[in-house]
């Protein structure tokens, strides 16, 4: 073994004097430790002095270091993250195309502080057709003007485009859109309806609109409007005559204080 290496075992072990037993091969002449002083320590006496043999000294040699292994850890690899799932957006429910509401036609009419939306055959009121003069009778009795006018006219549909949406609701919106442009700037304080399709400025709701004969109901940005039968069903049916005679004598009162 070479010395260098024999010291470093031996600095490693922490052995800082040593004596070898016999003479070690390619080792450095070392001179021997300082003994301390005999007359300083307590004499002891033959017999108690132990004869030791040199066979029985043991001097403890380093042993050859084991080789050292390799360690290898294993470390578990990372879950790999999961593919993102891609949520496919809700199918768009299939638009429900409503049925076309049949063709008409609506007057406008202005007899002072009221307004007058009658439904009519085109062309329209003749200035000597029998519902013309019934008009004249009605307005005379409730003291209006007795000579109304023509102010506007309201045709559905609004073009022969077949694309165009012709269901109720869009006749809805656009009737009351044509009301609330003609009247912004008129003084009316009351709207009279002759017919079924001057119900649509309630809604698109046809159906069972019956009910609305005989009061006075309020819309959304125009006067509140009353409504009865078309002026040809007024003509052949009496009792309709009357019914409507009892409405508009409640509701005369709106326009009398403007005249």
């Amino acid at each position: 073994m070479l010395e260098s290496t024999r010291l470093d075992y031996l600095a490693a072990m922490g052995v800082t004097g040593w004596v070898p037993r016999h003479a070690l091969p390619h080792a450095a002449f070392r001179l021997p430790p300082e003994l301390p002083d005999i007359a300083d320590e307590p004499q002891e006496s033959a017999g108690d002095a132990i004869a030791v043999s040199p066979a029985t000294v043991q001097i403890d040699t380093p042993k050859a270091a084991a080789p050292a292994r390799a360690k290898i850890i294993v470390r578990p690899s990372r879950p790999e993250p999961a593919p993102a799932t891609v949520v496919a957006p809700p199918a768009a429910e299939p638009e429900v195309k409503l049925p076309p509401l049949e063709s008409f036609y609506l007057q406008l009419w202005m007899a002072g502080p009221c307004a007058l939306l009658i439904e009519t055959p085109e062309p329209g009121l003749e200035s000597a057709s029998p519902a013309l003069r019934l008009l004249k009778d009605i307005l005379r009795a409730v003291r209006l003007p007795q000579v109304p006018h023509l102010y506007a006219d309201f045709t559905w549909p609004l073009n022969r485009n077949p694309q165009f949406d012709r269901s109720a609701p869009a006749a809805s919106l656009a009737l009351q859109a044509f009301m609330q442009g003609r009247l912004e700037s008129e003084p009316v304080v009351s709207i009279g309806c002759f017919g079924t399709y001057p119900r649509l400025l309630l809604g698109p709701e046809l159906d069972g609109q019956d009910l609305v004969c005989g009061r006075e109901e309020a819309l959304e940005q125009l006067p509140p409007a009353w409504f009865a039968p078309d002026l040809e069903a007024l003509m052949k049916d009496s009792a309709s005559k009357a019914q409507l005679w009892q409405q508009l004598k409640r509701i005369m009162s709106r326009w009398q204080v403007t005249q």
